[in-house]
This record gives C-alpha cells, structure tokens and sequence, in this order.
C-alpha cells in the first residue's frame, strides 16, 4: 500500500511536499516525484514496500520518457498477467506488481488493463505523449482516490488531508456532506465533507486532458444483475477451489503476513482456507471489556487449525484515547464505532505482520447482515405523516418517542429509505439539517437517499437487492475507509478476499431460492472443519462492544469543542435521555468534533 498524488496543469505546487508528508504513514518506505518533460503534470508517491523491496520496485514508475504511474494497491493474479505481458513482448526488471499495471497501460489500454486485474488498486497514470491523464479504483473501492478541478488545474491524492495541502486555499465544508455523515455514519461517493472536493467511486476511472473542464468519469464494473437460474447445480467443489485458491493469491507478499480473526464466519473462512494451503500466518483478535468478547472463541479456532494467536485487549477506558487516533488517521469524520476497534487492533498487530488478511465483505458477497432480508410493508400512514414529524423532530426539544416515530416514518416513505433506515438508524435527515443549520444544508428526505437510489436494482430480489446497495454503499463508503485509513495510520496493509472481483461476481450471481439461509455456502464450508462453536455462534459484527457506555461522559469535552459553535445552539437535545440510539448520536458528534478540532483550525 502507498500514498498517491498528482497534478495536471499545476506544476509542483507550493504544498506539494507538505501533502506528500500528509501521505508518509501511507507508505514510509519511499518518496518519489515525477514531473513530466512537457511541465504539464507532476506524479507523487509514498511507499509501503510489499512486492519486490528493491529500488527497482520505486515509484512514480517510468515506461520511456513519457509514460509515468503512481500506484496504491495489490495484485493478486500478477503472475498470470506478467505471463501474458511476456508473451507480448513485454520485458520486465522489477518483480513489482506496479510494472505489471504499467505495462498492462502500455499494453492493453487502459479498458483493457481493467478488465484483467484482480485486486484491489487506485492508481494514476499520465502519457506525456498524448497529454493525458488516466485513474482508476478497484471494483470494491478498497483503495482511495479524490480529486478537484480549480481554475482548470485537476489534483488528485489518496486523501483529502494530502489534497487539501494541494490547494491555494481550502474549500469550505460541504454541509450535505457532514449531514451525511450523521445520517448514515459516513459520506457517500461522490461527495466528500469539503465542497468542490470528490471521491472516485467503487469500479469507477476517470480520463483528463488539459483544457478540460471537468473529468471524464466512466464505471468499468458493475455488481452483476442477472442471477443464475434457479436449481441449477450448487458444487459445493467449485466455491471451495475458487475461494481456496483466491485466498492463496492474497497471501503474495514479500513480508509477513498475518490475520485479522474473529469468532464468526467470514475471518474463519478466510482462516481455513489458509491452513488448507498451510500458510502460516500469526492471528490477531481484539478482546474487548464486556460480555460480547469474542477472544476466546477465535483462539479456539486458531489452535484447532494450528495457528499462532494474540489477543489485544480493548477497554472502555481506551475509547477516548483510540477516538483521538481514529480522528487524526481519518481524513474524513465517521460515526461507526467500529473505527475505533480498527484502529486499536491496526496499532497492536503492526509490529508483527506488515501485511493482514481480514473477513471485511462476507455479509455483502454472500448476505450476512441482520438487514438483508425484505424491508417491512411501508405504513402508509406514518408515511402521510412524515413531513410532520420531520418539522417535529427538527426541534431541539422534541422529545424521544418523536424523534423515534420521525425515524419510523421515514423509513415508511420507500423500500430504499427502509434499508438504509436499518443500516443506520441514528439521525433523521430533518434533524441533522437542524443540527447543521449554522452551515445552511440543503438536506431532506430525497437528499437522504439519492446516493443510494443509483446503485439500487427493485426488480432484484432480497438479500440481493440489499447487498448491491450495502457492497456500493455502506461497504465502499464506510467499511473500507476504515480498513484503510486505520491499518495506513500505522504503515500495514489490509487484504480482503471476499471484496476480490471474482468471488463477487460467483456470489451475487447465485439464485436465491438456493439459499436455505444467511451465508450456506460459508457454513457448508466450514462444517466438520472448525470447532463446531464457530457455526452456532450469533453474528456480531467489528461494532464497539463494550461492558460500559463512555460516550455521555463525553457530552463536557463536547460542550468545549470546536464543533459546538458549528452547530445549533440548542444541539444537547438532540441527544437527551430518551432520543434513539442516544450513545451512538453522541458518539457522531464527538467523532465530528475529534476531526474537526485537527482540521478546521
């Protein structure tokens, strides 16, 4: 993993060095800049050395004079595609998977090189020859990539942090964005909570020459749509090769490698088809201070396979602590607790393995959250009634069965607001407009679910339906931020199997009536494998768990904080005793105002 910058059109600008220092814990093992002979784009890199630790491996990588490529990514079927390159004519003198995506451009195209590469990558490629700039995301959205266009100049960098340093001047807050961000815990692509500012999204490139106005955006994957037909043969043979040798592939690395391992079924799998490949790698599971403590039953099941196991305890007296942290690695604010137990786990597993396999996309590949199934039939009355409520709720002293039947009947006003209702359940739109208003948002109900209204499919069915929008949405706006911004802070890379291209398209092209429950295919291939505990055990999630609630003790700090005065002045009651899910809302806000106090000052 690494830290990308470029600019076109911009030459070095001023900050150039301060973003790149932005960008170090990304990838201390390296710095690089590159400016192309025409003077009209400069490429940057960070290095976190994996594959091939040798300068030949440095970045921005050259093809000639004029090809130039900044890189952040893993892939994982290099030794196919270095086979394919050879045949061509292709010559290498790394061993470098970057030389692969660089001569796969030179090759291929850039359509080309998409269609081919399985991993996960976000990189940027400029021909000095044709006066073009070129990037990409992978599929999933596992690896960052934002961007701006200000007076014709585009920049572009793995962080908003590293961009912002970028700017001649930096841009406000985009109201919609924060009003996202405590509605759905993060803000979707392609906003992000500085206006102007934008993520490329999951599955997305983007095409740029000077004098254009605006990029060229294209998606060149897609979740599939069209399911296999029903009753058709289930070879409970074929997942196990596909997954086994998938999981193999992500252990490519020229340093240690290790695994993220909880209780539950996705990191079990990604366990099992590790000892059946008989990698060895250490296991790590953060043992947290309550009654949901899922420490115990993961060392069971790294003893069963024969693999070493560390346990990292976690108390609610560490949640301020790891909030300060998680606010200083996270370049955007993010309301899920499960940021901080990411971020404390990265911090104690990265003196061990430099590189970690991780379950993250289990429940979108094969429907594992508790939400997946069909929504409740819409209660068309308090769906009449929503614009009522909302005005209600929107009052800072509105009380808790209020603001609670708001929230109920927003989730009444369609199928899509129902799910994302289930995913999130924190703020109402209405609410956080009111929160907000000091930075006039203009956010309601239509705001609330228009990002999601792109990716949603109605004539899909459900889980199907829900898991297409979770993998573009909740996974590819929150889940993956978190993996990557907490595992970066600290130099470490995360894997993750499940969000590879290939075990996407075979899990959501699977029919439905096949399915005799939530993940079959996993539990068919653990059972008779692993402790027998690992299959009856309820599914928990990487959610902060704690014995206590440390949040309410937080409201003074939050009182004192630079977010208070960003805010309605009677903001304390939208977070009373009695308002729903009261901690979590509380936990929003000191999020908020952990982040903002680094950034906004």
């Amino acid at each position: 993993m690494c830290g990308v910058l470029a600019t076109v059109g911009a030459g070095v600008p001023t900050g150039w060095e301060s973003a790149l220092g932005s960008l170090h814990p990304r990838g201390p093992d390296g710095r690089g800049t590159w400016a192309a002979p025409s003077g009209r784009a400069v490429l940057g890199h960070t290095r976190l050395a994996i594959q091939d630790l040798t300068d030949a491996a440095a970045q921005p990588m050259l093809l000639g004079d004029s090809l130039g490529l900044t890189y952040n990514g893993e892939i994982y079927n290099v030794p196919e595609l270095r086979d394919q390159l050879g045949a061509a004519g292709e010559a290498f003198r790394s061993r470098s998977d970057t030389e692969v995506v660089l001569r796969g451009l030179r090759c291929w195209g850039v359509r080309g090189l998409l269609d081919r590469l399985c991993g996960m990558f976000a990189f940027v490629a400029w021909d000095d020859a044709t006066c073009e700039l070129t990037a990409a995301v992978d599929p999933a959205g596992m690896k960052p990539l934002v961007w701006t266009v200000l007076d014709g100049k585009l920049y572009l960098a793995s962080t908003c942090d590293a961009l912002l340093a970028l700017l001649p001047e930096r841009p406000r807050l985009d109201a919609e964005g924060i009003c996202h961000v405590l509605c759905h815990g993060y803000c979707p692509h392609p906003q992000t909570v500085w206006r102007g500012v934008r993520k490329l999204g999951a599955g997305q490139a983007l095409r740029f020459t000077p004098g254009d106005t605006q990029p060229t955006v294209w998606r060149f994957w897609s979740p599939p749509e069209a399911l296999d037909t029903p009753g058709s043969p289930d070879d409970p043979a074929a997942f196990t090769e596909l997954w086994e040798r998938i999981a193999r592939e992500h252990t490519l690395s020229d340093v240690p490698v290790g695994l993220f391992l909880s209780g539950g079924l996705d990191s079990t799998s990604v366990a099992l088809a590790l000892a059946s490949a008989n990698e060895p790698v250490e296991c790590f599971t953060l043992g947290l201070d309550g009654p949901d403590d899922e420490s115990g039953a993961a060392a069971c099941t790294a003893a069963h396979l024969g693999m070493r196991h560390t346990a990292i305890p976690f108390r609610a007296d560490d949640a301020a602590d790891m909030l300060d942290r998680a606010a200083e690695a996270f370049d955007e604010p993010q309301a899920f607790g499960a940021v901080l137990t990411a971020t404390a786990i990265s911090r104690a597993a990265r003196p061990h393995a430099k590189v970690l396999l991780a379950g993250d996309g289990g429940d979108e590949a094969f429907g594992g959250y508790t939400w997946h199934g069909p929504p409740a039939h819409p209660d068309r009355t308090l769906a009449r009634e929503h614009r009522t409520l909302a005005a209600a709720a929107g009052r800072a002293d509105a009380d808790g069965a209020t603001r609670s039947r708001a929230l109920a009947s927003l989730a009444s006003l369609s199928p899509l607001h129902a799910h994302l209702q289930r995913v999130f359940p924190r703020f109402h739109p209405a609410e956080a407009a009111a929160l907000l208003a000091p930075l006039t948002p203009a956010y309601d109900e239509h705001a609330y679910a228009a990002h999601a209204s792109e990716h949603d499919r109605p004539a899909l069915p459900w889980p199907r339906r829900a898991q297409r929008l979770d993998l573009m949405g909740f996974c590819a706006g929150s889940i993956l931020p978190k993996v990557d911004r907490s595992s970066m802070a600290f130099g470490m890379e995360v894997r993750a199997p499940f969000l590879d291209r290939r075990v996407l398209d075979w899990a959501l092209r699977r029919p439905v009536d096949d399915q005799p429950g939530p993940k079959a295919v996993l539990r068919q291939y653990l059972r008779g494998r692993v402790p027998a505990g690992v299959l009856a055990r309820p599914k928990q999630g990487f959610s902060l768990r704690l014995g206590s609630d440390p949040w309410p003790e937080q409201l003074p700090w939050l009182r004192r904080s630079r977010v208070a005065g960003m805010l309605h002045p009677g903001w304390e009651g939208f977070v009373a005793p009695g308002a729903p899910s009261r901690s979590a809302r509380i936990f929003a806000l000191c999020m908020l105002a952990a982040w903002a106090e680094r950034r906004l000052g």
